[in-house]
């Protein structure tokens, strides 16, 4: 019977550690935004790869801590430079980019690709806005983009 209360906690404590919001120590966002080609949307998305780092981290603030997990993201240039290419079909632009979460140990590393459209982004941030008038460039559509990518980062560490 005490072993088998035993392995009951024992169990109990590794599922609630497997699901226990992870702690990280390093985010890191790269992007090469010289091989973007448009320059109106460039001088948007300038900093993309600061203001993400930065939206993660307010995002997960209480879990950030010393020698833990680590968040990798390479934005996939290619996909960004077609989303300001085609600056008109707002709804299709996507930032996309590889998500890998690097957690001490064996084999407990995730890796995943992760891509927000501008649509999706922009019907979240705000309901009913008109896309029509907006174009990647926008403040708007740049903010509701990296927030999105944020938010799902986010959610995977909790």
């Amino acid at each position: 019977m005490f072993k088998s209360i035993a392995t009951s906690l024992a169990l109990s404590a590794f599922a609630t550690g497997a699901f226990a919001a992870q702690t990280v120590s390093e985010i890191d966002v790269s992007v090469d935004l010289p091989a973007i080609e448009n320059s109106e949307a460039a001088q948007v998305w300038t900093s993309l790869g600061t203001d993400l780092e930065t939206a993660i981290a307010e995002r997960i603030a209480p879990q950030l801590g010393e020698d833990s997990s680590e968040v990798v993201i390479d934005i996939n240039e290619v996909a960004l430079a077609t989303a300001f290419e085609n600056a008109y079909a707002l709804e299709d632009s996507t930032l996309t980019g590889m998500v890998e979460i690097r957690v001490p140990g064996l084999l407990n590393n995730e890796e995943y690709e992760l891509s927000v459209t501008a649509g999706q982004a922009m019907s979240a941030a705000s309901p009913g806005v008109d896309l029509d008038s907006m174009t990647i460039a926008s403040a708007e559509v740049y903010r509701a983009m990296i927030d999105a990518f944020a938010d799902n980062v986010a959610q995977k560490l909790k």
